[in-house]
């Protein structure tokens, strides 16, 4: 189902495209490393519709980068792709990693980390689980989903493994590599469904194939 309608036909999102106002982040970004300010890309941000509460659609903002980390404690540090999404009509903030998985007890080609910070008194209780990530060439298009098994790790934290089949890697890193927008389906601990749904952009088009590039390069 499409996210816009994920409450029902009278869903507040009309289909047309949010505006940039949030797209811009709300205090100047530090320099990285190498010089260059992160430019924010959009979130788009859909809960949906329940008895008693209308179905919303807000906007944020969403900063890719690289970052060096060890793919598992012990090994050196290598490139992982970082997104940090902003909600901030919800004070919600999702930090995600895509790491190449290097421990040889876990079935995966890739892990995806997924780190909900929600305020105290956050409407849905808590973010309770993630479903398989999807991948979409527009905001409004139909994701197509990533093959891999989403699992809880502890309150608010949760990682995707993906599939280490050789035609799964393959599909599963053409969709990430290629496509422009990433749904995260979530639920909360009332049972109520949202979706964040964030833009790559240019600087994450460059984050995915930088990192793409150093793990083809190990493996």
């Amino acid at each position: 189902e499409n996210p816009q309608t994920v409450g029902g036909e009278d869903e507040a999102a009309t289909g047309e495209a949010p505006t940039e106002a949030g797209s811009e982040t709300a205090a100047a970004p530090e320099a990285s490393e190498n010089g260059a300010i992160p430019v924010a890309q959009r979130t788009v941000f859909y809960q949906e519709r329940t008895a008693d509460t209308p179905g919303t659609q807000e906007t944020g903002n969403v900063v890719w980068s690289v970052v060096e980390e060890p793919p598992i404690e012990g090994q050196p540090p290598e490139p992982a792709i970082r997104a940090v999404a902003e909600v901030p009509d919800e004070n919600l903030t999702l930090t995600m990693t895509i790491r190449r998985n290097a421990d040889p007890t876990l079935p995966a080609s890739h892990v995806i980390e997924l780190l909900f910070d929600t305020p105290a008194g956050f409407p849905g209780g808590s973010v309770a689980t993630v479903q398989r990530l999807a991948l979409k060439p527009t905001e409004q298009a139909r994701g197509e989903p990533l093959i891999g098994v989403a699992g809880k790790i502890s309150d608010g934290f949760f990682i995707i493994a993906l599939n280490n089949l050789d035609q799964a890697v393959q599909n599963n890193l053409s969709l990430l590599e290629s496509e422009q927008w990433i749904d995260i389906p979530i639920a909360y601990a009332t049972g109520r469904r949202a979706l964040v749904s964030i833009e790559k952009g240019i600087p994450g088009d460059r984050a995915f194939k930088e990192a793409i590039a150093a793990w083809d390069a190990k493996t």
